[in-house]
């Protein structure tokens, strides 16, 4: 079991980082898109058409959603947990598990509607008109589930870790 769990958490620690070097050239392209974008206007009076709707609709949601998980576990985004410290100790406890089960239940319905989303965008095919053209907008929706399913995996692999260790110790001070 003990294998099997740090074998999850290792391909889920993957997956994260993955999502760090998309989330970053989905930066870096945006810089280079918008600079190029406003040099040629202002010095060639001919920007790039589209560029407005191509950081919009593609390069803002790939420079947050794959990098989600990431932000989440390493704690920069507000928890439910800090107002917990607050409380009084008896409390601690029955609201870490009750913080749990809201996290659990959120991020769900979030890759959840997420997913149907996705799912109706697809089957609409939606697309956005650029210069003329129309470019299909609907893979971009999937990144939404995908961000909050890493999000809900790392709730998950973070109690289980936590779990995990208390047993560990209980295992200890019981050989003791």
């Amino acid at each position: 079991m003990e294998d099997k769990l740090q074998k999850v958490i290792k391909i889920h620690e993957v997956l994260k980082v993955s999502g760090v070097y998309v989330s970053g050239i989905a930066v870096i392209g945006m810089m280079l898109l918008i600079v190029t974008d406003v040099v040629l206007r202002n010095v060639f009076s001919s920007p790039i058409s589209g560029t407005y709707e191509i950081v919009q609709y593609y390069l803002m949601p790939l420079a947050i959603f794959p990098a989600l998980a990431f932000t989440y576990s390493s704690g920069v985004l507000p928890r439910l947990s800090e107002v917990v410290e607050k409380l009084p100790k008896k409390f601690n406890q029955v609201n870490r598990i009750l913080i749990y089960v809201i996290e659990m239940v959120i991020f769900t319905f979030l890759t959840i509607y997420g997913w149907k989303f996705a799912m109706s965008g697809l089957a609409d095919q939606m697309a956005i008109p650029v210069s003329g053209n129309l470019i299909p907008l609907y893979p971009i929706y999937f990144l939404v589930p995908i961000g909050f399913a890493l999000v809900l995996m790392e709730v998950l692999l973070a109690n289980a870790k936590k779990l995990q260790e208390k047993r560990t110790q209980k295992l200890e001070e019981a050989k003791s």
